[in-house]
């Protein structure tokens, strides 16, 4: 169940007030469509490979997205794989570009070889330092999660 109680200030850090040496930080990977439509969520939780995520965390937690487990609960080259392969080539209907920042799991020889040879995408790379101009879910969707008043 995701933590009950977390403080945060407006400008500050989040911070939870306990769990903090379960699973409870978390990475979540939002995708969309060109078309607005929204696809699974791919959370990452913290844990170690192949290790056991407590049940109990998952009973208030959607069943239609996907759940990884890494050390630090962020992205790395293992889950980025599992996400190009177990979510996103499912969801792929026709061709497609996938829009990326330059986060070296996105844009390793391996990733864009899996996101192009398995999932059937063509990969672009979003220009170094050009991401704050061009990424719709950083303006739009969490971009007013970082004004302040």
């Amino acid at each position: 169940m995701p933590p009950h109680a977390i403080w945060s200030v407006r400008g500050g850090t989040a911070k939870i007030c306990s769990g903090e040496k379960n699973s409870y930080r978390m990475t979540a990977v939002l995708a969309v469509r060109a078309s607005g439509e929204k696809l699974p969520i791919q959370f990452i939780m913290r844990g170690k490979k192949s290790g056991a995520i407590e049940k109990s965390e998952f009973e208030g937690f959607p069943i239609a997205h996907r759940y990884a487990v890494q050390d630090k609960a962020t992205m790395d080259s293992r889950v980025w794989a599992m996400y190009l392969r177990q979510l996103l080539k499912p969801q792929i209907r026709e061709p497609s570009v996938l829009l990326l920042d330059n986060f070296e799991p996105h844009v390793s020889k391996e990733g864009c070889k899996i996101a192009s040879d398995e999932a059937g995408c063509i990969v672009a790379a979003i220009p170094t330092n050009a991401t704050s101009y061009v990424k719709p879910l950083d303006v739009g969707a969490m971009g007013g999660s970082f004004q302040t008043p």
